[in-house]
């Protein structure tokens, strides 16, 4: 299983009942996680981005992390919208 830094046990579980709500299945998806170095950066908040890419249909979005940042409410919006297009079957 993937460990992230920045994406905690609460955001998967939200991330997976959204892509199950929409017709997706987990597997439809892959995360990438990046954090920004706090040595480099502009603020000492701990922040990064989320890279969700759809293996069916090859669509990538980058949501933004770290404090105050919903990444999956916006990606629900996303889905809502066919962002990543139409789950299989559908």
């Amino acid at each position: 299983m993937t460990s992230f830094e920045l994406i905690t046990d609460q955001d998967l579980s939200a991330f997976a009942a959204t892509v199950a709500r929409n017709g997706w299945k987990a597997s439809d998806f892959e995360l990438q996680e990046e954090t920004f170095d706090q040595a480099t950066a502009e603020v000492e908040a701990r922040k990064g981005q989320v890279g969700v890419r759809c293996l069916l249909t090859q669509a990538v979005t980058i949501y933004p992390l770290g404090d105050g940042s919903d990444w999956v409410a916006t990606f629900a919006a996303d889905l809502e919208h066919r962002k990543f297009g139409q789950p299989a079957g559908l």
